[in-house]
């Protein structure tokens, strides 16, 4: 069943006024998002994203293959949707490493699908990759939309790693945008 346009507004309003967002089903999403998923993928998880200005909305979606294990890690691309002035969606952004794969957490799969991994507050949303099994530790990467340029901007990335049992303080590292060399969503790489 697709959702009907003021349906999918009222689930960006209503993720946009927190800052973790509502997760749509596959078959939540507007048939036209649906339709340009890639060949090969299916929905893994999906949630309202930053409002763009002009009633203008976005999505995010994290689409995964079939079969996703530690054993067959599959890629996870994080796809961006705008709404257009006719309301419907056009795919305007791509990054395939934002999303750790399942075999990226050492002991764990870092992007649950059970779990809230994007969190959306203003016109920012992030990805949340982070295990508590054995290690320690979350990878935190933040956009955000820039309205005077219409793109999408990587905005920070903070790593913590944890030794609960160990007595010892957590290690975070924070990487913040330069604003005199912006890097877009889909150019974005991870530092380490």
């Amino acid at each position: 069943m697709a959702l009907k346009k003021p349906a999918v507004f009222a689930l960006v309003a209503a993720a946009a006024l927190g800052s973790t967002s509502v997760c749509l089903s596959a078959d939540a999403l507007p048939k036209a998002i649906q339709a340009q998923i890639p060949h090969g993928f299916e929905v893994m998880q999906s949630a309202p994203g930053p409002e763009l200005g002009n009633k203008r909305q976005s999505l995010l979606v994290v689409v995964h293959h079939a079969v996703d294990t530690m054993a067959n890690a599959s890629p996870r691309p994080l796809l961006i949707f705008e709404s257009q002035d006719d309301g419907a969606f056009k795919l305007t952004a791509r990054n395939d490493l934002v999303v750790l794969r399942a075999d990226e957490g050492g002991q764990c799969d870092p992007f649950d699908e059970d779990d809230e991994g994007l969190a959306v507050k203003g016109a920012y949303f992030t990805v949340q990759n982070a295990v508590a099994c054995g290690s320690h530790w979350s990878d935190f990467v933040t956009f955000r939309y820039d309205a005077k340029a219409g793109k999408w901007l990587f905005h920070s990335e903070i790593h913590t790693m944890s030794f609960p049992l160990e007595g010892t303080p957590d290690k975070t590292s924070v990487t913040r945008a330069d604003k005199a060399k912006p890097v877009s969503f889909a150019d974005w790489k991870p530092a380490h």
